[in-house]
């Protein structure tokens, strides 16, 4: 029990002696508040927006209609087309790839203080300024690079007789700008596809970068699924119109032919027309079965094509991320009193360790 009591009565001298630092907690506590208030009026206010949707295979919803109609068509000949599926974790890849990002380059956004719409891309280069972190490294780490950097040399060399892809500086900008601005996540969950933009200031850009960015890769997942089919279509529509050209010819080649020797009843004449009969109806059946295949191929394509349900759309944000200004103040304010304790425990713990010091 005494031990306790002079326990207690250790723990009642150090939050004494706390105490009568009064001072120095106040004015600590003020420093780190202003230093908030500092923090909150010069960090610009974040704004975004998502959609979220989910994508579905048509094909098992269409399978017993279009899919039956072109069974009965192609004689069965369609088969599922999910061998053509694209795996849903295969889409933060096609999002992140150059070819897709390129793509974001021109989308129209608009600004608060601009009367027109202009490119993402404009707005990057000619419009979005570096963060601060970004100013301080510039001007700091940065600084040899920009005192000795040659603007006059040009940006890059292009070859034209190959075929590669450069990226130039302000390409590189861009993309860093919508690495920081755009974000995609899937949902194990549920499978749940979602975008999610944030724009410093420019809330009504951050609905219309997530809603284009949301169109553009679902055109982008529709072209890789049906790419296969599409192609397959494509070469039976060519062999379709050619094969159709060469039919009406035989029927004009057949017709003038009976024209020219309706009273011709010599056995040469009939074996020529019977010539051109069989021409003409080879030709036809050909013509027939390509249309059957076309029309199957098209249906297929249709199969092939994924459905998207939109669970909730981009819209324009009212209310800024990081727009909680009386929260950071009061995150401050505790963070200067924790520095006031850090503060009295170091001299607390300093005296004691020299005590002890000259002791030995």
């Amino acid at each position: 029990d005494h031990s306790n009591e002079n326990d207690y009565k250790i723990i009642l001298g150090l939050v004494k002696g706390f105490l009568q630092t009064k001072k120095f907690i106040f004015v600590s506590i003020l420093a780190f508040v202003l230093i908030g208030i500092v923090v909150v009026l010069f960090t610009p206010k974040s704004y975004s927006s998502r959609v979220l949707f989910i994508t579905q295979d048509s094909s098992s919803a269409q399978s017993s209609g279009l899919g039956g109609i072109a069974s009965l068509i192609s004689g069965g000949s369609i088969k599922s087309s999910s061998s053509n599926d694209i795996p849903t974790f295969l889409y933060p890849q096609i999002i992140n790839s150059w070819e897709f990002r390129k793509q974001l380059f021109d989308i129209p956004i608009k600004l608060k203080n601009e009367d027109s719409l202009i490119t993402f891309e404009e707005y990057v280069i000619n419009k979005e300024g570096l963060s601060l972190s970004e100013n301080i490294v510039k001007y700091t780490i940065g600084l040899p690079k920009l005192i000795f950097s040659d603007d006059s040399s040009p940006e890059r060399v292009v070859n034209k007789l190959d075929s590669l892809e450069y990226i130039s500086s302000n390409d590189k900008r861009v993309l860093k700008s919508l690495k920081n601005k755009l974000s995609f996540s899937i949902s194990e969950e549920d499978g749940t596809l979602e975008i999610k933009t944030i724009f410093e200031e420019e809330p009504v850009a951050a609905a219309q970068l997530a809603q284009q960015v949301q169109v553009r890769l679902q055109k982008e997942i529709i072209r890789y699924r049906i790419a296969k089919a599409r192609e397959k279509y494509n070469f039976i529509e060519v062999q379709y119109e050619d094969t159709k050209q060469k039919y009406k010819d035989a029927q004009v080649r057949l017709a003038s032919y009976t024209d020219r020797n309706r009273f011709n009843a010599t056995e040469s004449s009939l074996i020529r027309k019977r010539q051109l009969e069989n021409e003409a109806t080879l030709l036809y059946t050909l013509y027939s079965d390509l249309e059957q295949q076309r029309i199957s191929q098209s249906l297929k394509i249709k199969e092939d094509t994924p459905n998207f349900t939109l669970i909730n759309p981009a819209v324009v944000p009212l209310k800024a991320e990081n727009g909680n200004t009386l929260t950071k103040i009061i995150l401050f304010a505790i963070i200067g009193f924790m520095f006031a304790v850090f503060r009295y425990v170091f001299i607390v713990s300093k005296k004691y360790i020299r005590s002890l010091w000259t002791e030995v």
